[in-house]
């Protein structure tokens, strides 16, 4: 996951709505969203190269999600960064408490940012800071640097998110529509992350297209208050033209004890 716009108790209907991208070399083995057959209750793609995930939810309302920190010098040998999204939500851990567990060993991987969270709390913790952030109210974005730092695709997104929220009707083709930017940022908006300014250009879009690398599959979930779930994922198998190669779409009553309200997907 390289690009991820969420909103926590932002809108009447939607205690959390997300859109997220992830982008990654297209010759790694990936399978699509699914319910894991060795964890039930988890729902998410898979890297099939190294077992875990990008993104993720379970039949109980636990998501997770782990970017990627743009720097030089990563180490090959360091642990998997998918493994943290799917050791959470296979976990009993609170997401605090996950945090906390993580933090002794979190510089045995390579740059990450990590936001957890279930139906009542959500935290956020790269291993390039020193503690957890408790998100409250409000939208948020994320790229390869720290939460909600302002990187052209960043702010964008957030603002088309923020508008998206101000409509009496959010949906998944709304959401999808902030995934789908591929204009590049200008030089001079560019950031500078150590990777040269080539690669700063082909990840200035929301939407990547190169020739061996880029966005691999788009993601939009949303939780109401009726604790329904509809999550919805487009995937790419190589650099993409506008479509999808494949698309899912999910469904379902959370398993929580949480009376609903009136709201409805």
């Amino acid at each position: 996951m390289c690009l991820l716009f969420f909103a926590l108790d932002a809108h009447s209907d939607y205690p959390l709505v997300l859109a997220a991208n992830r982008d990654e070399f297209y010759d790694r083995p990936t399978q699509g969203l699914h319910l894991w057959k060795d964890a039930p209750d988890l729902l998410a793609g898979r890297d099939l190269h190294k077992g875990g995930t990008w993104f993720g939810v379970t039949k109980t309302g636990r998501w997770a999600a782990v970017t990627n920190f743009r720097e030089p010098g990563q180490k090959v040998e360091a642990k998997s960064r998918g493994i943290l999204v799917s050791n959470f939500l296979v976990s009993d851990s609170s997401p605090l408490s996950y945090i906390d567990e993580l933090i002794p060993d979190a510089r045995k991987y390579n740059g990450f940012n990590l936001v957890v969270g279930d139906l009542q709390h959500a935290f956020y913790f790269s291993n390039r800071h020193t503690e957890a952030k408790t998100l409250g109210s409000g939208v948020f974005g994320l790229s390869n640097h720290f939460l909600d730092t302002p990187w052209p695709k960043v702010e964008k997104g957030k603002k088309k998110l923020l508008n998206l929220l101000h409509r009496e009707n959010v949906n998944t083709d709304s959401l999808f529509s902030l995934l789908t930017d591929r204009t590049r940022a200008s030089d001079e908006a560019l950031p500078n992350t150590g990777v040269g300014i080539e690669m700063e250009r082909l990840l200035s879009p929301g939407f990547i297209n190169g020739e061996v690398y880029g966005t691999r599959s788009s993601t939009t979930l949303l939780i109401n208050k009726n604790n329904r779930l509809k999550l919805e994922e487009r995937s790419y198998y190589g650099a993409p033209d506008q479509s999808p190669d494949a698309y899912s779409s999910i469904t379902f009553e959370l398993e929580t004890s949480t009376k609903p309200s009136t709201a409805s997907l």
